[in-house]
C-alpha cells in the first residue's frame, strides 16, 4: 500500500540528499543526519540505525547527483534502485518529499514500479517485505496521478509474466472487459464468427494451427468528442508463438509467452487514461492469438487476404506478429484514427540491433517520431528510429501476392515499412520492443521479467 500523509506514520525513513546542495530536513533528523558519509553521489545509498536516538529505526539515504545535472529520470533511477535494495529488509517507509519542485508524479510511478515483484504461480505466496509506503509530501494530487500509472503499469506486468495456458485470447479478453466496466470504456470484442465476416485473413489465418479462438480486442475512450483527432494504440497479443509450421528452436521457447507484451502496453496505457481522463480521444486494439503448427496451421507459401483486401504471400509463419497487426491498422482507419500507434515483440533482428537499450521506431512522419523519441527521453524510455528507405521495400515484392510478409534482411526495417504498407497516408509509428520490453536481471529499479514498456511514453503523449 503506498498512501501520501503529511506526518510520520511509520518506522523507517528514506531521505534524499544532492552532492552539492543543502536539502531541508526535520529538527528531529538532523543530529543522525550529520553522521552520515552519503556524499550524494547519484545512486548511493546508505543505511543508519539510528539506535534510539530518533523515532525511526533506520533512516535510508539516497543520492541525487548534483542539481545542475538532476532531472526526474535521475530521480526515478535513483530511488526505484533504493527501493528495490531495501524492499525485503524493512516492511514499511516513511518517504520525505522535501525537494524544492513537484516530483511527486515521478516518485510515485517509482515507487510503484520498484516495489513490483512477480508471485508467479505458487501454493505459497512470498510477498515482497515491504507493504506499507507513506510519503510525506505537499503533492498530493501529481503522487495520485503517478500511483494511477504505476499500478496500471504493474497490472500490465503481470499479464505479461504469466504463462500462457493462463494468459489466453480469452483470458485478455475478460480482463479488458473488466478495465472496461471499472473506467466506462467502450468495448467490442470480436471473436472468431465476426472476424469471418469482415475477412480479417491476417488474423484467422495466424490462429489457424491453435484450439484457442482468436479475438481483437476494442477499446475507445472519447474525452473531446468534438475533436476529429483520434489516437489508435495497438498491441500486439500472441499469447503463445511457437513459430508455427516455421518452427522456433525449442531452446528458449518458454519465452515466448511474453510474446504479448505490445498488448499489455496497450492494455496499461488504457486502464491509466480510463482514469485520468484527457481530453482525447483513443482507440485501443489488441488482436491476440495463439500461433501453433498443427495439420490445420497456416503454411509458407500460403497466400492470404487481409482486411485491407491486399494479398500477402506467406514466407514463415514466424512473422506472425505483421499479419495480425495490418488488419488491425485497416480496422483503426475505418473506426477513424488520425494517428496510429502500433507496440509489438515483432522482430528478433530489433533484439539484436537494439538489445535492451533502445525500443526500435518506425514512422512515416517526423512530427511523431520526435514527439515520441522527446518524451521518451524525459522519462527515460529510450527510442531509435530506424531508417524507412523506400529501397528496402524491394524485398517484400513477389510474383504471388501483393506483398511478402519477409523479406532477406534488415528485419526489422522491412518489418516496420511492412505495417507502414497498410497505414497509408495515416500518421504511423511502430515500435519494435523486442529486446526492451523485458529485464533478465534487476535493473535501475526493474525487477526480472516484463517492464511494462513504453506505456509511460504512451501515456506521456496522451495527456500533452
Amino acid at each position: 500500500m503506498i498512501g501520501v500523509n503529511d506526518n510520520k506514520m511509520y518506522s523507517n525513513l528514506l531521505v534524499f540528499k544532492f552532492k552539492n546542495y543543502e536539502l531541508e530536513y526535520p529538527d528531529s533528523i538532523k543530529e543522525i543526519l550529520s553522521f552520515s558519509t552519503n556524499s550524494g553521489e547519484f545512486k548511493e545509498l546508505e543505511n543508519i540505525n539510528t539506535l534510539g536516538k530518533t523515532e525511526y529505526k533506520k533512516i535510508f539515504i539516497v543520492g541525487l547527483g548534483t542539481t545542475e545535472e538532476f532531472n526526474s529520470v535521475k530521480l526515478f533511477k535513483a530511488l526505484g534502485n533504493a527501493i528495490k535494495s531495501i524492499k525485503d529488509a524493512v516492511s514499511d517507509l516513511d518517504i520525505l518529499d522535501n525537494l524544492n519542485e513537484d516530483f511527486g508524479y515521478t516518485i510515485a510511478q517509482s515507487l510503484y514500479l520498484s516495489q513490483y515483484k512477480y508471485k508467479g504461480i505458487k501454493q505459497e505466496d512470498k510477498k515482497v517485505k515491504l507493504q506499507h509506503i507513506n510519503l510525506i509530501s505537499n503533492y498530493k494530487e501529481s503522487i495520485s496521478k503517478g500511483l494511477i500509472i504505476g499500478n496500471s503499469i504493474n497490472f500490465a506486468r503481470d499479464l505479461a509474466n504469466m504463462p500462457s495456458n493462463h494468459v489466453t485470447p480469452k483470458y485478455l479478453a475478460n480482463q479488458c472487459e473488466n478495465i472496461a466496466k471499472e473506467d466506462n470504456l467502450d468495448i467490442k470484442i470480436l471473436d472468431k464468427y465476426t472476424l469471418e465476416q469482415l475477412g480479417m485473413g491476417g488474423i484467422l489465418s495466424v490462429s489457424k494451427g491453435s484450439i484457442r479462438s482468436p479475438r481483437l480486442i476494442v477499446m475507445q475512450y472519447f474525452g473531446n468528442p468534438e475533436d476529429k483527432n483520434v489516437t489508435a494504440l495497438i498491441g500486439k497479443g500472441v499469447t503463445f508463438d511457437s513459430g508455427g509450421i516455421s518452427l522456433k528452436p525449442s531452446k528458449g521457447m518458454e519465452k515466448m509467452i511474453s510474446d504479448m507484451e505490445g498488448a499489455a502496453a496497450v492494455i496499461a496505457v488504457i486502464k491509466a487514461i480510463g482514469k485520468l481522463k484527457p481530453k482525447k480521444n483513443i482507440i485501443v486494439l489488441i488482436p491476440t492469438v495463439e500461433n501453433m503448427p498443427s495439420g490445420t496451421a497456416y503454411k509458407p507459401g500460403d497466400v492470404i487476404t487481409s482486411y485491407s483486401g491486399k494479398t500477402i504471400e506467406v514466407i514463415s509463419t514466424d512473422a506472425e506478429g505483421r499479419l495480425i497487426l495490418c488488419d488491425s491498422i485497416t480496422y483503426a482507419k475505418e473506426l477513424g484514427a488520425t494517428t496510429i500507434i502500433d507496440v509489438a515483440t515483432l522482430t528478433g533482428a530489433c533484439a539484436n540491433f537494439l538489445g535492451g537499450i533502445n525500443i526500435g521506431l518506425s514512422s512515416n512522419s517526423d512530427e511523431l517520431s520526435e514527439q515520441l523519441i522527446n518524451i521518451g527521453n524525459s522519462i527515460g524510455e529510450n527510442f531509435w528510429r530506424l531508417p524507412n528507405n523506400p529501397e528496402y521495400m524491394e524485398q517484400l515484392k513477389t510474383n504471388n501476392a501483393d506483398i511478402k510478409n519477409t523479406g532477406n534482411n534488415s528485419g526489422a526495417i522491412v518489418a516496420g515499412l511492412f505495417l507502414q504498407s497498410f497505414a497509408e497516408d495515416t500518421a504511423f509509428a511502430h515500435l519494435d520492443i523486442a529486446g526492451s520490453s523485458g529485464f533478465t536481471s534487476p535493473t535501475e529499479g526493474y525487477d526480472v521479467g516484463a517492464n511494462g514498456y513504453p506505456a509511460r511514453t504512451l501515456i506521456e503523449y496522451l495527456l500533452a
